[in-house]
């Protein structure tokens, strides 16, 4: 389960998004790429080539335009982060319970 609070609906659309444990995106890409801070907690965001990265509190990262990506929270911890969407997002497929499932064991805390 994820909440997402949108703090400005300009471009760029700015959200404040919260993930209870294992939660995350469907796979998406944004046209103008996407900044995310991270405010709380532990998870990860994922390219479509399988590689990824954990995030923690603190962090930020920037995914390219166009580059299909999802983000979420760790097996065991919540994670919130603002979310800075640069042009029109496209919403793909569901991420499946293994590739989650490949993001945790690959995470190099």
């Amino acid at each position: 389960m994820s909440q997402c609070d949108p703090i400005s609906a300009g471009d760029p659309v700015v959200n404040l998004v919260a993930f209870a444990p294992a939660a995350r995106t469907y796979w998406h890409r944004h046209d103008g790429g996407q900044l995310i801070v991270v405010t709380h907690g532990s998870g990860f965001v994922v390219g479509q080539d399988g590689l990824g990265a954990p995030l923690t509190a603190g962090q930020s990262v920037w995914t390219p335009a166009g580059e299909v990506h999802w983000h979420g929270a760790g097996p065991d911890s919540l994670l919130t982060h603002t979310a800075y969407s640069f042009g029109p997002t496209e919403w793909l497929g569901e991420v499946s319970d293994e590739e989650y499932e490949q993001a945790v064991r690959d995470a190099r805390w």
